[in-house]
Formats: C-alpha cells, structure tokens, sequence
C-alpha cells in the first residue's frame, strides 16, 4: 500500500513538472496590442510566436553538414566561412524563399535556402577589369529573380552577382557633378524595379532617393525629405539671410536610412527623422500629413501614395506619452529603421529604440503591435532588420549577431483571411473571419469596418452605421448614412419642405413680434420688465448703434438681463459638447459643464476688466458694469446660430460639414462687430480711437492672464516653503 501511494506520488511530481515546463515554453514574453481612438493600448490576441533563432552557430552546423560540392567550393575560404557573424546590417528574402544576411563586419553576405540552411557566400570575386576584388563593409542586399544587389559602402558602389554567387556587374558611384556639394555616395540600401532601375540610400545624402541605371547613370533624387526645424531654428531663420538659410538647410535636413520596393514599382522608405531631438516630435509623429512621415510610399514620380486611413498615422508607438509617466525607458516616438512587405498587401516598419514590429494593412490601420527588448527567446536586443518569409517573419538582431523567426498563429491567419478575402472582393467570406477575429479581438477595428462595408453593400444602412460607430470610421459612416438619408427622404419626400417652410414662418413671426414687443416697451418710462430686457436683445443685434445707446442712456439693458444672456450662451455651449452629431464628435468626449461655463465667462469677464482698466485712463464714459452688460448682448449672436448648427449636425454628411462651420464663423464674425461698436458706444470714442483701446484692450487681456499664472506660481511656492516648515517642526519638536 505504501508502495503503491510513493508511486502516485512521484507520477503526480512527474505530471506537473512537464506540465509546468510546457507551461513556460509557451510563454511568449512580449505582449500584442493595438490603439483605440484615445491613443490607449488595447492588448490583443499574439499574431506571431517565436519558432527559432538562426545565429553563428547554427549556420556553422549547416554548412558542416552541407554537400561536398559547397564544401569544395567554399575550400579556400573555409576559415571566412566559419566566423561568426559580426555587424550584420540587414537581411532579405527573395522570391524562393531564401534568406540572405549582410554581414558588414566580416565583409560579406551570407546566403541560407528556405530552410536556414548555407546556401552561399559572397565576399571576394574577380571584378570586370579581371583584377581580385572583395566586398568591403556591405551594408544592405536586395534580390530579384535573377540577381543579387549588394550595397558595398565603404567602397561607394553596388556590386551584382547571380542567384549562384557568380560576379556579373558593378554599378559604380554616380557622377561627381550630380552629387550635392559636400555630399559623400555611401549607399547602405537599395531597391530595383522590375526595369532594372535602381534606388539607392546613402548615408550621407539628404536629397532624397537616388535614383541610378544599371551602367550607373544618374536619373535624379526622388521624395526628399521635408526639412525639420525645432522652435529655436524656425525663429533664428526669421533674421537669417537668404545665404544662411540655404547653407543651413543641408544640416537640418534628414536622410533616409531603409528602402524597400513592391512588384508595382512602389518605393515605401523609412527615416529616423522623428525622434527626441525634435521639439514638435509628438505633433508629426500623430500626424497623418506624409510631411515629415517615418515611413513613406512613393510612385516613379517621387510623390508619397501612402495610405494613412488608421486611427493614428503608420509612424510606430503612439502612447508613448503615457510611458514617460510610467517610467518606462524609452519614452520618445519610435525610431523607425526597416519596412518589409508581407502578404495582401500587408506591411511592418520596425522601432529599434523599442526592439518592437508594428504591422499594418494597405490602408494605414495598425493590425498588431508586437515583440520587446530583452534577451529571452522572443525579444530582441536591438532590432534592426525585418523581412517576410511567406507567413512567417524574420527580424534581425543587431546586438546577438542573430535572427529570430516568428510564425503566425490562428488569431494571424484569421487577420490575414480577412483582408485577403477583401482584397479579392469575396466578401461575405470575409465577414467570417471578421466575426471570428471578434470573438477573440473586440478591439480589432478593421474588423468592425469590414462587417460594416458587407452590410452597406447589401443596403444595411443603420446596421452598417453601427458597425463603423464601433471602429470609429467617420469616413465609411458618412457614406452609409448618405445612403440611409437618401433613401428616407425618397419614403418621406414632403416632410423636409414641410418642416423648412414651418420653421421660416415661424422665426419671421416671433422676429415680427419681438420688433413690435420692443416698439411698444420704448413708450415706457421707468424700470422695465425682465421681459422686455431679454427680448431687447434681438433689436440689440441687428441696430447695435441704437441698440447699445438705449442700454446705456435709457436702461433698455440691466445685469439680471445680460447674465441671462450669458447663462444661455453657456448652455448652448454645454449642449454643443453632448448634442453635436456623430461625424463631429466621434469619440463622444466627456462633458464638463464647469469647462463650458469657463470657457465662456473667463474671456468675457478678462474682456471686460481690461476693457474698463484701459478706457479709464483714456477718457472713456463706460462703467464696468456698462462693458459687462454691453459684452453680454452682444453673445446673442452665439447661441442663435449655434444652436441650430448642433442640432444639423446630427443631420449632415461629412462633405457637408464645412457648411456649418462656416455658420459658426459667421456667428463669431457677428460677435467682434457687436463688441466693436458696443464699446464704441458706451464709451463714446471716434473709430480710431475704439480701435487703439480694443487693440489695447486684448493686450490687457494676454497681461492680465501672465500675470495671474506668475501669481499663482508664486502662491505655489509660497505654500511649499510654509508645508516644509510646518513639517520639518513637526518632525523636530512633536515627534
């Protein structure tokens, strides 16, 4: 019996290590993610899960298992071929699948089949003038069908060889006169077109992409890079010479660092032209404008194509503000240092700050986010290439001299089924893999706009607008509601004319009573009515001369009517910020009624102190409660138009919404003109003089504001000496 209970017990003992190993093995030690329209992290399912690691070692065993014949070849070179690698720069995978490793540190490429087995290796050769020549620092390698393009830095060249490592041509270094003064050819990227074109990236050219022949002869620079400027050089240029502003233009400017090409002869380029150094660095790393872009798409012509539909542009990391504050080490925007092109359309840039792959579809949506620094199987030291190999990917290690591959897993596959089915246009299979996608990733947004486009297809209109809700997809929204409104207006054709002519019989008569409410209120003499105070205003806003005369001279205006006004305006404001349409209010911000109200009364009343302080001093006749009553009024303009703009929102399409905006202008237009000549009223000044104290007055109101800030630091202070005191007497005398 004893027996028999030791053996469980070590069967049990026996169980749990392997299932605790297990366990562990399949711990990935990264995490997956997308954002969500805030710019928050959204974890998601893992798309890719390290498979193996191809390093030194590993290609040494190959190669001493490969045939005799490589063997014999490689004969001479055998002590090359088995060093280890040593600064490898990039790595490609051509058509068959075959991997090849610029190894800049032994003066090579390493050349591995489909199964990370050594193929081949490119170091010396016999150039075309029959001399012995090497590669010397080879920093980036590109392959078509035929041929392999190395970019041989430290010897300003590209050297070709066939798919079997045999010399064919040398594209030599591009004309002297071409190249801008100053400038060095060291090309560390490129790419060919399927003419034989070649694009190349140099290290030291800020000009763009060069753009040469197979002979080497020089087409031109294509995309440059917009030049950057921090706060300090924008205003230091505005007392620059033309001279200096160009010389110093070639030192601001940025180079591109990595090149990629697709079959249809689009060039997607990468820059590290973001990063820390740059003041205005988190504004264009969320920019969708290709201007200053991490990564760009170009046609022939030079001009970015790029797609930048996403929620936030394809440039990396975008809660990396929130990282500063939780202490993270890398807190700036992504250093984006390699693009590769997967399948359907798919691609991924690569952070090497972060050691992180960001993934993306054909229109700029962020799939997944994944990988991390660190030593563990699965995270990379120091990322610094990346490269398709059919599903799987493969990134390079700069700092553990390896390349890690990653295999896609079924959350993966379903992503890539979906946009695979799209792009073919099967598009009710590719709800099912959406629908799939969702149940494991309520936070995956394409998916939302893929089942939302299959409703709309099918005249699903209401459901489809739910759908693009979900994903926050304004765009494909406007266009499912089109369609919806369009098509009740058809069902209900003669209520819009119906309700337009019920509202314009309406306001003509209540703006026919107020006109005649008003003429009857100016045979009164004495205090008005509360009333009449409120609806003076709608005479106020069309005869403001007149209007604001009588609030001064003959008490038509008071503070109880003016504050209603006021109150209104704020209610108006707060209703803007719950009642506006889904178009103009996406991410149904929070409402804060306290904001609303300060948004409104904390300009008047500024307004309206530096109005009275100045025309104090310069004769003016307007009390402050005058200025504050006349300011009041002169708001009415605000809540008639904005009111009705909130309500149409709900009732536009994206194409239509500069319409009411340009309403809201006309309303602010329509407030400066009050206040204008309502302080030339009150005040009784000339028109050049109003001018000067409105002028005046709006510096009083940017004096008044710095000197409240400086006050409230100083009052800061002031409460943290006095809070160290009373602290450090505590400590001393009643501890």
């Amino acid at each position: 019996m004893k027996k028999t209970k030791i053996i469980r017990i070590i069967l049990l003992t026996f169980c749990l290590i392997i299932f605790f190993a297990t366990s562990a093995s399949a711990i990935i030690p990264y995490t997956t993610y997308t954002y969500d329209v805030g710019g928050w992290m959204q974890v998601s399912p893992t798309a890719y899960v390290p498979l193996e690691i191809i390093n030194s070692q590993t290609i040494l065993e190959s190669f001493n298992k490969s045939s005799d014949l490589i063997k014999q070849k490689y004969s001479s070179q055998t002590e090359l071929v088995t060093k280890p690698l040593d600064t490898p720069t990039d790595v490609f995978v051509d058509d068959l699948n075959h991997v090849y490793i610029a190894d800049s540190g032994n003066n090579r490429v390493i050349g591995l089949d489909d199964k990370y087995n050594f193929r081949l290796m490119l170091s010396t050769f016999t150039n075309d003038q029959g001399v012995p020549d090497s590669l010397s620092s080879p920093t980036g390698v590109f392959v078509t069908k035929t041929e392999i393009y190395v970019a041989d830095k430290d010897k300003s060249r590209i050297v070709i060889f066939d798919k079997v490592g045999n010399f064919v041509d040398i594209v030599p270094e591009p004309a002297s006169d071409v190249m801008p003064e100053n400038s060095v050819y060291k090309p560390i990227a490129l790419a060919v077109d399927n003419a034989g074109r070649i694009y190349v990236v140099s290290a030291t050219t800020n000009y763009g992409v060069l753009s040469l022949n197979r002979d080497g002869s020089f087409n031109g620079f294509i995309g440059p890079q917009k030049v950057t400027y921090n706060v300090f050089q924008y205003m230091w240029r505005k007392f620059q010479t033309a001279e200096q502003i160009e010389s110093s233009e070639r030192f601001v400017a940025t180079e591109y660092n990595n090149i990629t090409i697709d079959e249809d002869g689009f060039i997607y380029i990468t820059t590290n032209s973001i990063n820390e150094s740059n003041v205005d660095a988190a504004i264009r790393s969320r920019s969708k404008k290709g201007d200053y872009a991490p990564v760009k798409k170009l046609n022939p012509n030079g001009s970015d194509v790029m797609n930048r539909n996403g929620l936030w542009p394809p440039s990396g990391e975008i809660d990396y503000l929130n990282f500063a504050t939780a202490g993270f080490t890398h807190v700036g925007p992504s250093d984006i240092c390699d693009v590769a092109l997967g399948p359907n359309g798919t691609w991924s840039i690569i952070d090497t700050e972060r050691s992180k792959v960001f993934s993306y579809d054909e229109q700029g949506n962020l799939l997944y986010a994944f990988c991390d620094e660190g030593d563990q199987k699965g995270n990379i030291q120091k990322l610094i290439g990346i490269a398709y190999q059919g599903t799987r990917i493969l990134l390079l290690d700069g700092s553990a001299s390896s390349i890690t591959v990653y295999k896609r897993t079924e959350y993966g596959d379903l992503v890539d089924a979906a946009i695979k089915n799209t792009l073919d246009k099967n598009y009710n299979e590719a709800v099912k893999y959406y629908r799939g996608i969702l149940q494991r990733n309520n936070n995956y947004d394409s998916a939302y706009v893929g089942i939302g486009q299959s409703l709309y297809r099918n005249g699903e209109y209401v459901k489809a607008m739910q759908y693009y809700m979900d994903a926050y997809e304004t765009k494909n929204y406007s266009e499912a509601y089109a369609a919806y409104r369009k098509a009740w207006i058809e069902d209900n054709v003669w209520v819009i004319p119906l309700v337009v002519i019920v509202l314009i019989i309406a306001l003509v008569q209540f703006f026919k009573w107020a006109n005649k409410y008003n003429k009857q209120q100016q045979r009164i003499q004495g205090k008005h009515s509360f009333v009449s105070e409120i609806v003076y205003g709608f005479h106020v806003i069309f005869h403001p001369f007149d209007g604001f005369w009588d609030i001064k001279h003959e008490k038509r205006g008071s503070v109880r009517g003016a504050t209603f006004w006021l109150c209104i305006t704020i209610m108006v404001f707060v209703y803007e910020g719950v009642g506006q349409g889904y178009l103009f209010n996406p991410g149904y911000n929070r409402v804060s009624i306290l904001y609303h109200a300060f948004s409104v009364l904390l300009p008047l009343l500024l307004w309206a102190t530096a109005n009275w302080c100045l025309t104090t001093l310069f004769e003016g006749e307007g009390s402050f409660k005058d200025v504050y009553i006349a300011s009041c009024y002169s708001l009415i303009p605000l809540p008639l138009i904005v009111l009705p703009q909130v309500i149409l929102t709900n009732f536009v399409t994206m194409d239509e919404a500069p319409l009411l905006l340009a309403l809201v202008s006309i309303a602010y237009f329509w407030l400066g003109l009050l206040i204008f000549f309502a302080m030339m009223v009150i005040h009784d000044y000339t028109l050049g003089k109003n001018i000067l104290t409105v002028i005046g007055s709006v510096v009083g109101v940017a004096i008044i504001m710095f000197v409240t800030v400086l006050f409230a630091g100083l009052l800061t202070e002031i409460y943290k000496f006095v809070y160290n005191i009373f602290i450090e007497l505590k400590y001393r005398y009643w501890s």
